[in-house]
């Protein structure tokens, strides 16, 4: 099991720094329990064609804080006990986020730059039929609100929390 995690962690590297982590077989973990059962995919389906990372200095905060603040399912997480050093979740049939540590991506990639900021340039955005719903559960699991549930001039419905890590996190629906 460990070879072929490393083997496919490493796979996954990019120039650009992103990490692609495949599906493994990965059961309850201490600290990020998954709130629902894994779907069974074949092989096929496990192949992604891009997904989200998002670097932390605490992976499992950022798996718990996806899964209970916003509906995720924690789909894996390494090493298995002890801190993670990286995991993904899952929403819906195919919206994956993976999350590392800033040192993961330093050490993997021997790119110095990498490490927490106070100037944010992106976002991650999560489509609901019912933004007041999930920013209330967000709210619950103590997201930082940046901007609470308002109606946009292009007819969506939007709010703004941040993760833990200080990542903007977009609560949206698409009306039109």
């Amino acid at each position: 099991m460990a070879a072929r995690t490393a083997r496919m962690w490493a796979a996954g590297m990019t120039a650009s720094a992103l990490l692609a982590v495949s599906l493994v077989a990965a059961g309850t973990t201490a600290g990020a329990e998954t709130t629902r059962p894994r779907p069974t995919l074949t092989a096929a389906e496990e192949v992604r064609y891009g997904q989200t990372t998002l670097y932390t200095t605490n992976v499992d905060t950022l798996l718990n804080f996806y899964r209970d603040a916003l509906g995720f399912t924690v789909l894996y997480r390494f090493p298995e006990t002890g801190p993670a050093v990286f995991g993904t979740v899952l929403l819906g049939p195919n919206y994956y986020i993976t999350f590392t540590t800033y040192d993961t991506v330093r050490q993997a990639t021997g790119i110095a730059g990498i490490g927490r900021s106070k100037v944010h340039q992106s976002e991650v955005v999560v489509l609901t039929p019912d933004v007041d719903a999930l920013f209330a559960r967000a709210q619950k699991a103590r997201a930082r609100v940046l901007m609470p549930p308002k109606e946009q001039p292009w007819g969506e419905r939007s709010a703004y929390v941040a993760d833990p890590e200080g990542n903007f996190v977009q609560i949206s629906t698409h009306r039109q």
